[in-house]
């Protein structure tokens, strides 16, 4: 279920935006630094909804955690919320995976409408990362032999060349070749290079 996470070290600010989450039937966690919000959510990548996180808090700042890297919710829009807004915070935040930026006083309506779009965006990234885990299970039911002949499907290579490279014979590749595709649900050679590049992103 789709969450608000609020943090934020200000305590008149965490409980205001509680009560207009609240108020909008949305349901709302909130947490007095972004510390307390890992802790509490160490084990559950798959968090769906929106963050709203304050730049400055005393520890580890929220602008300090998005410069760290990669998020370790990679389906929850952040969006970044500061009462010490500059040009280059603003560039830094939206530079590691921000969502909005906001300077405070909040704009409460303007705020409505962002946390609206985060929380479609939230959809649409829990949609096609469902949608990336069910493609990599079918293509994990692949043996080691399978997954060598699709990798020089791939690349172009005929039945007779992957034949050559594999010491198999062009038959014994076409059988691995229908294999393949009976067992990622696909009918076509055009189908299974879609599929592998959007596994082997890199590759393509």
């Amino acid at each position: 279920m789709q969450k608000i996470y609020i943090v934020d070290d200000d305590a008149s600010v965490r409980e205001s935006l509680h009560f207009l989450m609240q108020s909008m039937g949305w349901q709302a966690e909130i947490f007095s630094g972004i510390d307390a919000f890992l802790q509490h959510t160490a084990e559950h990548h798959t968090l769906t909804g929106c963050l709203l996180l304050d730049v400055r808090m005393p520890g580890k700042s929220g602008l300090a955690w998005l410069e760290e890297g990669e998020t370790p919710f990679p389906l929850l829009p952040v969006i970044v919320m500061t009462g010490h807004g500059t040009i280059e915070t603003c560039r830094r935040a939206f530079r590691h995976g921000a969502f909005e930026f906001y300077t405070k006083p909040l704009d409460v309506d303007a705020l409505i409408e962002t946390i609206n779009g985060a929380l479609q965006e939230s959809e649409q990234r829990e949609s096609a990362w469902s949608a990336q885990q069910q493609l990599s299970q079918r293509y994990a039911q692949l043996s080691v032999r399978e997954r060598e002949v699709l990798s020089l499907l791939v690349e172009g290579q005929t039945s007779k060349e992957i034949g050559r490279l594999l010491d198999l014979s062009p038959r014994t590749v076409d059988a691995h070749r229908a294999s393949i595709f009976q067992k990622v649900g696909v009918s076509n050679l055009a189908q299974v290079i879609r599929d592998y590049q959007r596994l082997h992103p890199a590759a393509s």
